[in-house]
């Protein structure tokens, strides 16, 4: 198979785009990572009356909130990003990856016509992708010439 070509092919509704959680926009930034920790997500998907408001994500937490000991009572609006780039579920792979590259994001919210939250695709969806197609390929593998390798620890 040509991996660009099923990427041009395979819509985003048909990958995985369940790495997200949801908060609404009155969330303290404190709730917001408390639920991003509960559900081992990097980000959160600010909802207002239902609809994407922003994103907020590990990296605003870095950037952000980190060095603000003020931050975790404050809202999530103040922090995160408002109206982010998002496409609609008619979008494929190679256009979310496209979109990714050219604003280097790493979250691309999928939504309905109506502003609705459908998912979110990131990195970890093409790489959930990738699995399927070449399931022969294992990336936790040993190396195939492990000789080649130390097994004993260099440096620090």
């Amino acid at each position: 198979m040509d991996l660009l070509a099923g990427l041009k092919q395979e819509s985003v509704t048909e990958m995985d785009l369940s790495d997200y959680c949801t908060v609404d926009v009155g969330t303290s930034v404190r709730d917001a990572l408390s639920q991003m920790q509960a559900t081992h997500c990097r980000n959160a998907l600010v909802l207002q009356d239902g609809k994407l408001a922003g994103i907020f994500t590990d990296r605003d937490v870095l950037m952000k909130v980190a060095d603000n000991g003020e931050a975790l009572g404050k809202p999530i609006t103040q922090f995160m990003t408002p109206d982010p780039f998002t496409l609609s579920k008619a979008a494929t792979a190679a256009d979310a990856l496209a979109l990714m590259a050219r604003h280097h994001i790493r979250n691309v919210p999928i939504v309905e016509d109506d502003g609705s939250v459908v998912g979110n695709f990131t990195h970890f969806s093409v790489l959930d992708f990738l699995a399927e197609q070449f399931p022969d390929i294992t990336l936790d593998s040993y190396p195939v010439y492990p000789r080649r390798f130390s097994r004993r620890r260099h440096g620090g």
